[in-house]
């Protein structure tokens, strides 16, 4: 496949694109291992340094990855059925993109809401060794 056909609109808009689709098993197991993979990722981020604002923050990574490899099945299903409209090429490369842009978003709001929790917990440790202490038992 030459990847410059895809800048063609003519190509990319196709509404019913062909009966043969030669890709048909390399993207089936491509989103079956990305819908498979949600559960590593779901494990990967409880293992994360500090794993409770890990967690707050990547709650719905995992689900938002098994979604768009459900998505992305069916996609591939309507392509190879050659059903008209549904089956262009234009969604596939549109659901890489949003994968894509999904994927940046989360890092760069895990990396602001990761800086902001650890400042927050380092400023409410700073308070509290200010407050009042119980009295300490003497020993007898």
């Amino acid at each position: 496949m030459n990847p410059l056909k895809l800048l063609n609109p003519s190509y990319l808009f196709n509404p019913s694109p062909s009966q043969s689709f030669l890709y048909f098993w390399p993207m089936l197991i491509l989103f079956t291992l990305i819908f498979f993979s949600g559960w590593y990722v779901k494990q990967y981020i409880r293992k994360l340094p500090n794993p409770a604002i890990s967690w707050e923050l990547l709650k719905n990574v995992p689900t938002r990855i098994r979604e768009f490899a459900l998505l992305g099945l069916l996609l591939t299903f309507f392509r190879d059925q050659d059903i008209p409209w549904f089956g262009m090429r234009f969604w596939t490369i549109l659901l890489f993109a949003l994968m894509a842009f999904y994927a940046y978003k989360t890092r760069e709001n895990y990396i602001k809401g990761m800086a902001v929790k650890l400042s927050i917990s380092h400023k409410e440790q700073v308070l509290d060794k200010y407050l009042p202490k119980p009295k300490k038992k003497r020993s007898s």
